[in-house]
């Protein structure tokens, strides 16, 4: 038997015994706790980057407008835009059809040519201071612009600008577009009936717009020669007219009875051809007009036609004569200063909207050619909205929020029409918190 040997010295101790405790339940707790806790985060973490929030703001459009003026000059000033201001006279004759129906034949008692109707000529009222032994003679160049010839007979008067009568020595006919000379001599005695310069004479016995067309004109210096019997002024009854046969035979007049439309047409064609020929002549004053607009005022000055409604004839002339003014501007120089003067009434928070430049309409108010600056009125109108980027549109307003709730703050704000809020996933009914998960759209 083996004994153990003890050191010198030691003592032998028992160690008491405990009971054992069971360690695989404690570890499951733990397990257990970690896994719920890991599947929480798992599902808010899901949550938050699942969830998403789409919303439709509409805004109204209100509009503004503007009404007032703009300066143009030649050499602008502050509030002034440059610019060019020019005026000219323009005139135009021209010859038309007439394009109405075809009428019945006229009665030339009705309508006798006007170179033949002639007044009874006053009786001479001598003076004492006036030398009765002379009469005034001269030459006379009768032009004839019209489109069909002309006869004055013996006797026809020549009036000048001075109320000075002359009457013709011997019957002419003038054709259309050519000139005649003729003999004339004073209505009435006296040495200061003697035309020492060229004059023109006007045809009183022609219808009024006639005389435009058919008139006197003279070169050479009158001269006063001693009274002759076929000079001596006289009484002169009305010759008869030239056309007054009343036979049935009477050959009808040519032509169709001029309308109203007729007269219409020849202006509208005149004063389309001289509008064109102003643009063209003012443009050429100005220059480069290639970034320029322009408005014009156009006055009529002056208007004839050589019939009337009713008249029968195959054509007749027609003229006009106009007054136009022309503003040229930059384009961009205006355009812009409206651009400026209209955002100026967009109230504060809203956006300006852009515009067509065919939205503004201007028309000339005054203008001096002399200073060269014209005031052109300018009307214009533009939107403007509630701007997108204004304080009351941003996502941290509706963040966290209920859909109601972020709804009706939305529907509160000035300008806003209507409100569309779309959460993903449907049956969600908060707006996310974080704002990256938010997309906000204005239209």
């Amino acid at each position: 038997m083996n004994l153990q040997r003890r050191r010198p010295g030691s003592v032998h101790i028992n160690a008491p015994s405990f009971p054992t405790i069971s360690q695989p339940s404690i570890y499951r707790r733990i397990a257990y706790t970690f896994i719920a806790l890991t599947v929480i985060i798992v599902l808010a973490v899901l949550w938050l980057t699942s969830v998403k929030a789409e919303i439709l703001v509409k805004v109204k459009r209100d509009t503004v407008r503007l009404d007032g003026v703009v300066e143009v000059a030649k050499t602008p000033k502050s509030g002034q835009i440059p610019g060019h201001v020019v005026q000219g006279a323009f005139e135009k004759v021209q010859e038309f059809a007439v394009l109405g129906v075809a009428g019945e034949s006229s009665d030339p008692s009705k309508t006798p040519e006007p170179a033949v109707i002639l007044a009874p000529a006053p009786a001479p009222t001598p003076s004492p201071a006036i030398d009765e032994t002379l009469v005034a003679k001269g030459t006379v160049r009768i032009s004839n612009k019209y489109s069909k010839p002309q006869t004055l007979v013996k006797t026809t008067r020549l009036l000048t600008s001075d109320n000075k009568l002359y009457r013709i020595d011997s019957q002419v006919i003038i054709p259309p577009g050519s000139e005649v000379s003729v003999g004339v001599y004073a209505d009435k005695p006296g040495s200061q009936y003697v035309l020492t310069g060229p004059q023109k004479f006007t045809i009183p016995g022609l219808y009024i717009d006639l005389q435009t067309f058919i008139y006197g004109e003279s070169d050479a210096t009158f001269t006063a020669v001693p009274q002759t019997s076929a000079t001596a002024p006289k009484p002169v009854a009305a010759p008869k007219p030239v056309a007054v046969p009343t036979s049935p035979t009477t050959k009808p007049k040519a032509g169709k009875p001029v309308t109203q439309n007729d007269l219409d047409r020849a202006e509208k064609s005149l004063t389309d051809a001289v509008l064109s020929q102003a643009m063209k002549s003012l443009a050429g004053e100005v220059g480069d007009i290639s970034n320029m607009e322009v408005v014009y005022v156009v006055k009529v000055v002056d208007r004839k036609f050589m019939v009337r409604p009713g008249d029968i004839a195959e054509n007749f002339l027609a003229s006009i004569k106009l007054d136009v003014t022309a503003v040229y501007y930059g384009k961009e120089d205006m355009q812009t200063l409206v651009r400026s003067r209209l955002r100026e009434r967009v109230p504060e928070g809203r956006e300006f909207l852009p515009f067509e430049s065919g939205a503004i309409t201007y028309s000339l108010e005054s203008s001096d050619v002399a200073q060269g600056i014209a005031s052109i009125r300018v009307s214009a109108d533009a939107a403007y909205r509630l701007s997108p980027t204004s304080s009351l549109l941003q996502t941290s307003v509706v963040a966290g929020k209920s859909k109601a709730e972020a709804e009706t703050a939305l529907r509160a704000i000035d300008g806003v029409d209507s409100v569309q809020i779309k959460i993903q996933p449907s049956w969600i009914d908060s707006i996310p918190s974080l704002k990256d998960r938010i997309n906000l759209k204005v239209e």
